[in-house]
C-alpha cells in the first residue's frame, strides 16, 4: 500500500474518530473528551507511523487559528487590566508578586531536577559524543536581550510573534490611560469603552475556538507520535525519563503544595479546572498558543479576576518557565558535569539553582526554547556548549512535558497572586 493511500486512510480514520467525539460532546465532559482524544491520537500515530501528514495539517490549522488570537488578547487584556486597577500601587503589587512566583517556581523546579539527576548519577560513565553537523546558535549578550525587549517596529514584532515587546507597549498604553484619567478631567471613556468591547469580542472568539480543542488534540498527538524518531530516543532514555518525572513531579507535587498553602485551593479543584490548558500545552508545545485557553480556565473555572489572569499569564509566556528554564537546563548541566568530572560538587549545585531563574529573564524572547536556555546555562557555567548537540534529537519530544509544566506554573502563579490581593480589584 503506497504512502498516499496510507495518509488518506490515516486521515479518514482520524476524521471518523473526530466525528464520534463531536457526536458525544453533550454526553461526555470536556476534560474527559480531551483525555480520550489524547489516547486515540497516540493509537492512530502508532498505527500509521510516518503517514499522518494530512492529519497533522488539521491540527496545525487549529494551532494557527488560536495563535492568531494571542497578540490581540495580550494587548487588549493588558491595557484593560491596568486601567481597571484602582491605583498604580495595585499594579506594582501584582507585578512584583507575579514575577516572584514565576521565578520561585523555576528555582524549585531546578531543585527537583538536580535531585533526580544527582541521585541517579545522570551522565556518569556516558560515552555519548557530540553530534556532527549540528549548528550551535549564539546566545545574545544580556545587553542585546534587554535592547530587544523594546521594539522599533511594533507591527514587525507582532508579525514575528514576539510577545514581550507587545507586553511592554501595552503596559505603556495602560499606564498612560491611568495617568491621564487621574490627573485631568479627561477620563478617556470612549477609549476605555472601545477596549472593553474589543475585549468581549476577543474572548467570545477564543471561547468558540476552544470548543474544537479535543479534535485538535487528537490530530496533533497522532502526528507527534507518528513522526517521533524512537531510535534516537533510546540512547538518551535516562534523560527523557528524568525530564518527564521531574516535570510531572513539579506539577503534581510542588505546585499542589504551593497552591494549597498560599492560595488555599484544593489541588484536585485546581487540576480539574486547568486540565484543558495542560492538555493543549502538551500537544501544541506552545505556551503562547495556550495562553487564551489558560486565561479562560483560571478566570471561569477558578474565579481568578481577569485583570490579574491576563497580566500574570502574559508574563508567564516569557518569564519563569519552570519546565524550559528549571527542569531541562538543570538536567543537561548535571549530565555534562558528571560526564566530564564523574560527579558534581555543592558549589556547582548552588550555581545552577541561582542561574536557572535568571536565564529565564536573560534569554527572554530568544527563539530556540529549551535548547537556547540550556546553552545559556552552559555558557554561564563554563561548560562546553558543543555537548548541547547531544540532546537536540530529543528536545522536541521532551518539549511536550516542559511546555505543560510552564503553562501550569503560570496558572498557579496567577491563582496565588489573585488570592493574595484584596477582593475589591
Amino acid at each position: 500500500m503506497n504512502d498516499v493511500v496510507m495518509k488518506l486512510l490515516a486521515f479518514v480514520v482520524a476524521m471518523i474518530c473526530v466525528f464520534i467525539l463531536y457526536k458525544v460532546r453533550w454526553k461526555i465532559h470536556f476534560s474527559i473528551r480531551a483525555i480520550i482524544a489524547l489516547v486515540v491520537g497516540i493509537i492512530i500515530g502508532y498505527i500509521f507511523k510516518g503517514n499522518t501528514e494530512y492529519v497533522g495539517t488539521v491540527g496545525g490549522i487549529f494551532t494557527k487559528v488560536i495563535s492568531i488570537m494571542v497578540i490581540p488578547l495580550v494587548m487588549v487584556s493588558l491595557i484593560k487590566s491596568i486601567y481597571s486597577m484602582s491605583s498604580m500601587n495595585e499594579l506594582r503589587s501584582i507585578g512584583v508578586k507575579g514575577v516572584f512566583w514565576l521565578m520561585f517556581q523555576t528555582f524549585l523546579a531546578s531543585a527537583v531536577a538536580i535531585f533526580l539527576a544527582v541521585s541517579t548519577k545522570l551522565g556518569q560513565g556516558s560515552s555519548l559524543s557530540v553530534v556532527k553537523g549540528v549548528e550551535q546558535k549564539e546566545v545574545p549578550g544580556f545587553s542585546q536581550v534587554i535592547s530587544d525587549l523594546f521594539s522599533n517596529n511594533l507591527f514587525q514584532s507582532m508579525a514575528d510573534g514576539k510577545i514581550l515587546p507587545v507586553v511592554i507597549f501595552s503596559i505603556f498604553i495602560g499606564i498612560a490611560v491611568v495617568s491621564i484619567s487621574s490627573s485631568t478631567d479627561n477620563k478617556l471613556e470612549g477609549f476605555k469603552g472601545f477596549i472593553d468591547d474589543l475585549y468581549v469580542i476577543v474572548i467570545k472568539i477564543i471561547t468558540k475556538i476552544v470548543e474544537f480543542l479535543p479534535y485538535a488534540i487528537l490530530c496533533l498527538m497522532a502526528d507527534t507520535i507518528a513522526n517521533s524518531d524512537w531510535s534516537l530516543l533510546r540512547s538518551l532514555v535516562h534523560v527523557i525519563v528524568l525530564a518527564y518525572i521531574g516535570c510531572f513531579f513539579h506539577v503534581l507535587v510542588t505546585e499542589s503544595v504551593l497552591i494549597s498553602i498560599f492560595a488555599k485551593v484544593s489541588p484536585v479543584r485546581f487540576f480539574k479546572a486547568v486540565f484543558p490548558a495542560q492538555v493543549m500545552a502538551f500537544t501544541t508545545t506552545s505556551s503562547s498558543a495556550t495562553l487564551p485557553v489558560a486565561v479562560k480556565c483560571t478566570t471561569e473555572n477558578l474565579g481568578v479576576r481577569p485583570t490579574i489572569a491576563n497580566f500574570v499569564q502574559s508574563l508567564s509566556t516569557s518569564m519563569g518557565m519552570a519546565g524550559c528554564s528549571g527542569i531541562w537546563p538543570s538536567l543537561l548541566a548535571v549530565f555534562a558535569i558528571n560526564m566530564l568530572n564523574g560527579g558534581i560538587n555543592p558549589e556547582q549545585i548552588v550555581l545552577i539553582l541561582v542561574l536557572c531563574p535568571l536565564i529565564s529573564i536573560g534569554t527572554a524572547g530568544v527563539p530556540g526554547g529549551g535548547i537556547m536556555l540550556s546553552t545559556a546555562l552552559y555558557l554561564a557555567m563554563g561548560l562546553p556548549v558543543e555537548y548541547i548537540s547531544i540532546f537536540v534529537a530529543i528536545d522536541s519530544f521532551v518539549d511536550m512535558a516542559r511546555t505543560m509544566t510552564n503553562v501550569t506554573g503560570g496558572m498557579a502563579a496567577t491563582l496565588m497572586v489573585d488570592r493574595s490581593e484584596p477582593k475589591q480589584i
